[in-house]
């Protein structure tokens, strides 16, 4: 009795001693967000089990706090000023193991894109210990369940399905911990920028030609939290801010005209100075009011092409960067190949995709390009991966792809490109892209050159490209300023209404020539609240053909009113 006495009382101090040394390597949080996520992530991995079923191998939470702001007006005028305050959380839970498991399983053929992983739901803004654990401790559970469900579908799927090589479903990853950020606050002066937009949206009653018009300002600080049970813990604050100014016009034989410009930026003081965004809508609106004027695109186009500024930096975004990606198409119950778009690249892998002097690298890590800076800058993705510089094309050849924790047959790790505003749609895709060169050209060489094609084509004209209005339904956008560069004298002259059939990725080894110029582009990808935000730094480039449609079908009437801002003129 004395001796079991003693190793009782041994046992005691020897446990005691490990709380102790636990709670000195491992301090509670004195944040109740993270701690909350923490402890019920704990909970959840000892105790989440159904009765003769497997426990998950992997939990991760995510929690989005936001403070918006957006105001808008036109025509000097303010149509909505207004605060908000909503958080999100989801839950992802694995089930099976690293090399198979619930994820990635598509059940039907009709579904776009990558499936969802996880469940996300809105949840309470209050900072209260509790009720955040009760809201985890819920959708965990319902998560879960699901996570079981698609297992068991998924197996079955497989089990009479001749497979080639099996690839992991999920790539397992280091923990990190970068809690060194401090919960951010939104400040701004609310009257300050209902008085600024009144100021620019009233820039646009100086142009009669003007029909419909509007500045927003929007600023979200999003406070996101990341938790998983491979041990990493991030907190990352951001504030994505930005000012779009959209207007509209109608030339006289009834074709609808708009131009759209946006200023995106991770703070209200990296936005170009108030007279930079006066002389943009100045800009803008004059070149709506000649474009109202210019002639249309009279014939069909098939020819040599050359994007400047903006146009070539969203080309790139929309014809390369997306073919950049390594993500691995999910199985389907339809069709076993998968669901959703393959990359175009996907079997180019050490082969030419661009011409020899150009070479494409992705770094996230990158702040600035110069003086402007670079959205696309983080410091960790959205799967809790380290951001990492990916060199992609060197000389040209292919030498790799983004990857994010989805691993591909060759690529078994992630590259810390994982990302998605929304929780649970992370693929693989850029941060800051570079398309650098080093056989660079003038605007007027790059102009010649152009022109010294069209002649050996026999053509009369050239088109040059200076901006495209984004546009989600159409391949590269909407080609907006459009110039027709004449052979005999090297006139542009202005036209409206072409559309772009698309620039095949084939067709960037046909670049004949680029740019000295280096032009970068801060974009908003997959839109709403919950956008992801990327860079492109590109220079000019002279495509050796691309095609041009000039517009079908009737335009609808004039107006029949002048403007009633200008009804006196």
């Amino acid at each position: 009795m004395k001796y079991a006495s003693q190793l009782r009382i041994a046992v005691f101090f020897a446990l005691l001693s490990a709380q102790l040394l636990s709670g000195q390597s491992a301090a509670p949080s004195p944040d109740p967000v993270m701690r909350a996520m923490a402890d019920e992530l704990q909970r959840s991995v000892s105790e989440l089990q159904f009765k003769d079923l497997e426990k998950p191998y992997f939990i991760q939470y995510v929690l989005l706090d936001q403070d918006q702001y957006r105001a808008s007006a036109t025509f000097g005028a303010l149509t909505a000023s207004n605060q908000s305050q909503s958080r999100y959380i989801q839950a992802q839970v694995r089930v099976g193991d690293y090399n198979f498991d619930n994820s990635e399983f598509v059940t039907g053929g009709n579904f776009q894109g990558p499936p969802p992983s996880g469940v996300v739901a809105s949840t309470i803004i209050e900072n209260d210990y509790d009720r955040l654990r009760h809201a985890l401790w819920l959708i965990t559970e319902a998560a879960y369940k699901q996570s079981v469900e698609q297992l068991a579908r998924k197996r079955a799927f497989v089990e009479n399905k001749v497979r080639g090589e099996q690839i992991p479903d999920f790539s397992q990853e280091s923990a990190v911990t970068d809690l060194t950020a401090r919960r951010a606050a939104m400040k701004i002066d609310q009257a300050r920028w209902e008085k600024q937009l009144r100021e620019w949206s009233a820039i646009f009653k100086q142009f009669p030609e003007i029909q419909q018009s509007s500045v927003v300002l929007q600023a979200t600080l999003t406070q996101r939290y990341l938790v998983n049970s491979e041990g990493t813990r991030t907190l990352q604050p951001s504030l994505l801010v930005f000012v779009e100014v959209e207007a509209g016009t109608e030339a006289p034989d009834g074709m609808r005209l708009r131009h759209w410009i946006p200023f995106n930026a991770t703070s209200l003081d990296q936005l170009p100075p108030a007279q930079a965004i006066s002389d943009s809508i100045r800009r803008m609106a004059a070149d709506l009011t000649a474009l109202r004027a210019a002639p249309v695109l009279e014939a069909d186009y098939s020819g040599p092409v050359l994007f400047t500024g903006q146009a070539s930096a969203e080309m790139f975004a929309r014809v390369l960067a997306p073919n950049l990606s390594g993500q691995r198409l999910p199985l389907t119950d339809r069709e076993q190949q998968g669901s959703g778009t393959r990359s175009e690249l996907a079997d180019r892998m050490n082969r030419p995709v661009l011409p020899a002097f150009l070479s494409v690298v992705d770094d996230p890590t990158e702040q600035r390009m110069g003086s402007q800076e670079l959205m696309g800058h983080y410091k960790v993705d959205d799967q809790g991966v380290p951001a990492r510089r990916v060199s992609l094309i060197e000389q040209g050849v292919l030498k790799t792809f983004l990857m994010s924790r989805r691993p591909s047959k060759n690529m078994p790790q992630s590259n810390g490109h994982g990302r998605s505003g929304i929780p649970g749609r992370e693929i693989a895709q850029i941060g800051n892209l570079f398309i650098q060169t080093s056989q660079g050209k003038s605007y007027d060489d790059l102009k010649q050159e152009l022109i010294a094609m069209c002649k050996t084509e026999k053509l009369d004209y050239g088109i040059l490209i200076k901006a495209l209005i984004t546009d989600t339904r159409t391949p590269i956008g909407v080609p907006l300023l459009i110039y027709k560069v004449y052979v005999d004298d090297g006139r542009e002259e202005l036209v409206r209404g072409a559309f772009a059939t698309g620039v095949p990725i084939r067709s960037l080894r046909q670049i004949d020539a680029v740019g000295n110029d280096s032009f970068v582009v801060n974009r908003l990808t997959g839109g709403g609240d919950l956008p992801t935000p990327t860079s492109i730094v590109a220079p000019s480039v002279l495509l050796e053909e691309m095609e041009l449609k000039r517009p079908t079908g009737t335009q609808q009437k004039p107006s029949l009113l002048t403007h009633p801002y200008f009804k006196g003129n």
